[in-house]
């Protein structure tokens, strides 16, 4: 009986663990569509209709989500899961500052993306203002 109750409750922790570190995730997409959101048809013809709910635009398509393109790779360097997680502890039970924070601190990592030079030796921000996808 004990070793059933252990087991049930390390699968609880686990479950937990894990539903939290996958929701660290999709802010950085949603703030990504709404600051560029005069890209949305790129990203349409790029990566099909429904790609807006996904993280193509950093992510390989077909990947899994720890394969990053060149702007991924330069976008990892500014926005972690590790520091939304923190801010999301440091928050505590106030939803409502954690994801002001969270919102605020994408929005600053973008804007440094932005600066980065890609291989073509333009800046993200060169290819964004062009109304390309950065790639």
């Amino acid at each position: 009986m004990n070793r059933a109750c252990a087991l049930i409750v390390a699968i609880l922790v686990v479950v937990a663990l894990g539903a939290r570190t996958g929701l660290a995730l999709p802010p950085i997409n949603a703030a990504w569509h709404e600051k560029y959101s005069a890209l949305k048809d790129a990203v349409v013809k790029t990566y099909g209709e429904e790609s807006t709910a996904k993280c193509n635009v950093c992510h390989i398509p077909g990947k899994g989500k720890k394969e990053r393109n060149a702007y991924g790779m330069a976008v990892s360097k500014f926005i972690t899961k590790a520091k939304i997680t923190k801010i999301k502890d440091d928050a505590g039970d106030n939803t409502e500052k954690a994801t002001e924070e969270t919102k605020k601190y994408i929005l600053e990592g973008l804007a440094k993306v932005e600066n980065e030079k890609a291989a073509d030796g333009k800046t993200y921000g060169d290819a964004i203002k062009a109304g390309k996808l950065p790639q």
